[in-house]
């Protein structure tokens, strides 16, 4: 279908001469294949679009399609035949990964958790947007590099430490134990860094009543950033604990980073950044000592904090080091920064200092802010607490699906492998059919939904294609097959090539029309993707595919005796390319697709 969008534009042009061409998708493929607004080429050219479409319609020739003016858009109409052999055709080509001849160098910063805290369901969302916003822009043809931006340095840790040695050092020094004052916890989380996390929760707590513990909590930060061995020791060992939890967490999500430099990594760069600042003459200073930029002249009227008033950094600081030397390790044409929308003041700072700092990054720094998720009864809370780790729900919606199977499909082989798939499927599909910029309020039945438009409902008509190949007998099943195991760097699915078959006829019905149009808009979802930086357009279409798939298989008998060799054929082919498509956008946005359920 690309090819085809190529040649209406460049036909396109050729009649308006300068004017953008710019194609989208009708809303069904009775009205069309391809559309062309004519408002705007029209009010340059100083006509109605209407009369606009109707010269085109005239004036326009492609090959295979008709040419209809429907008001003022100007539709393109493949014929049943064109349509078939170019839809199938663009999934049967074989692909492989390669970079465009003109494909950028993309920075994606996600999931970026603290260290010795546990994953929260809050952690799904950045970590889940960015690896699909990876696995878009690889699939595209551009260079995208996985960056995880640890919590490893800050405030947090003068209270962590603090905590440790008021209620862990004495006598739990490995963190082995319970600690008698906690509540008892299931036994999956009866782990070094839930007792670390236990530590933070009742420090926070306390220092409510007694302000004086922050203080003990600023000094441990600063013993820390200027290399006390015992604070580093402790320090490093924190971030050993945490950093193999998340590893385990990163695994069963499918999930891998490219780089995991952590804030601490960016402390021996704090002094340049600050002088870099000093030199272009933007640092000011501000109340109590502390160093500040004043950005009232680009609208933002809360000035970046630099350095605390007792020479420390913050998390602004960190960030712009962190700027500066991607610019220098990578030359990137884009960085995007997958965090929350609770930070939009913060990166609105930082982007307008790097701006001011050196030109080269105008354009280049994208905050893609996320809605939060909440509690029914409000804002989730570390240090208060009251949160909904990930492990969690992963394990409620594979448990879940797991007494459905024994329910319904008791002998499926390798349940509890197909249960997994399907559990994480139902939460990771939940989270990207909702608009990113929104935020979620957290239900069980909400997030670990299996019925109506669900990551286990495109994967169930995913397992029924798979069914029907199996049926059909030869080699079907192979054609839906990975050529090779997939992996976290796999991004374009490896499948074999194969032929469109010669004759199409039994391709005719509406409904596999129906199909073969929502098939063809997989690319433009896709797209979408990167345009929009999250991939609620991908699981959509992913649904209207699964749906108009469910059409197709009720009207179209494939495996009946009744059909000719030739009809068998085509509508096999067919529900091979509908599977390829279903397990491609599923494995983008990082959901496997099981063959049986």
């Amino acid at each position: 279908m690309e090819q085809i969008k190529q040649t209406l534009a460049v036909a396109l042009g050729a009649v308006l001469g300068g004017q953008e061409i710019q194609l989208e998708r009708p809303k069904s493929y009775e009205m069309g294949d391809l559309a062309f607004p004519c408002f705007r080429a029209a009010k340059s050219m100083g006509l109605n679009a209407a009369q606009l479409a109707d010269h085109l319609a005239h004036n326009v020739s492609i090959a295979g399609a008709e040419l209809v003016a429907t008001g003022p858009y100007l539709n393109l109409r493949l014929d049943s035949e064109n349509r078939a052999r170019t839809v199938l055709g663009d999934f049967f080509a074989r692909r492989e990964d390669m970079l465009k001849p003109d494909a950028e160098t993309i920075l994606v910063e996600y999931s970026s958790p603290n260290i010795a805290k546990l994953f929260t369901i809050g952690h799904l969302r950045s970590t889940m947007i960015g690896h699909a916003l990876v696995q878009v822009n690889r699939y595209l043809g551009h260079r995208a590099l996985r960056l995880n931006h640890l919590g490893d340095w800050g405030t947090q840790f003068g209270t962590l430490l603090a905590a440790y040695k008021r209620w862990a050092e004495a006598d739990n020094p490995k963190l082995e134990m319970d600690f008698p004052w906690a509540d008892a916890v299931p036994e999956k989380r009866r782990s070094p860094l839930y007792r670390l996390f236990q530590l933070y929760v009742r420090f926070h707590k306390e220092e409510q009543e007694n302000e004086s513990m922050r203080g003990e909590a600023r000094e441990w930060f600063r013993r820390l950033e200027t290399g006390d061995a015992e604070a580093r020791r402790l320090w490093e060992w924190f971030r050993e604990i945490s950093l193999s939890e998340f590893q385990r967490v990163y695994d069963r999500l499918g999930v891998a980073f490219d780089a995991m430099d952590g804030e601490s990594f960016y402390s021996d760069k704090l002094a340049l950044t600050v002088d870099a600042l000093q030199g272009s003459g933007l640092l000011e200073d501000g109340e109590g000592g502390s160093r500040i930029i004043r950005l009232e002249d680009v609208g933002i009227h809360t000035p970046c904090i630099v350095l605390k008033g007792d020479g420390s950094s913050i998390y602004a600081t960190r960030d712009l080091a962190a700027g500066l030397y991607r610019k220098s390790r990578y030359a990137f044409d884009k960085c995007i920064y997958v965090v929350g929308s609770d930070q939009v003041l913060h990166f609105q700072q930082v982007f307008a200092v790097l701006d001011k700092l050196d030109t080269w990054f105008k354009g280049r720094m994208v905050h893609t802010p996320f809605g939060m998720v909440k509690l029914p009864e409000g804002k989730m809370s570390t240090r208060a607490g009251n949160v909904i780790f990930l492990e969690d729900v992963l394990d409620e919606a594979v448990s879940r699906v797991l007494d459905i199977i024994e329910d319904k499909n008791p002998g499926l082989p390798d349940k509890h492998h197909v249960a997994e798939m399907l559990g994480m499927g139902a939460v990771v599909f939940f989270d990207a059919m909702n608009d990113r910029v929104k935020p979620i309020t957290f239900t069980w039945d909400r997030i670990i939904a299996l019925d109506g438009d669900t990551g286990p409902y495109v994967q169930y008509a995913h397992a029924r294609i798979c069914s029907v190949l199996r049926k059909a007998g030869g080699d079907w099943i192979d054609l839906v097959r990975p050529t090779c195991s997939l992996g976290p760097d796999t991004a374009i699915i490896p499948f074999c090539e194969v032929e469109v078959p010669p004759a199409l006829g039994g391709l005719s019905d509406k409904s596999a029309h129906s199909l073969l149009y929502e098939l063809a808009g997989l690319h433009d979802a896709i797209c979408s993707v990167r345009r929009e930086n999250m991939a609620t357009a991908l699981a959509r279409q992913l649904v209207s595919i699964s749906k108009a798939f469910s059409g197709f298989y009720t009207n179209c008998p494939i495996l009946t005796g009744d059909n000719t060799e030739a009809d068998r054929r085509a509508r096999l082919s067919l529900c091979v390319a509908t599977a390829r498509a279903l397990r491609q956008g599923l494995w983008l946005m990082g959901i496997n697709a099981p063959e049986e359920m």
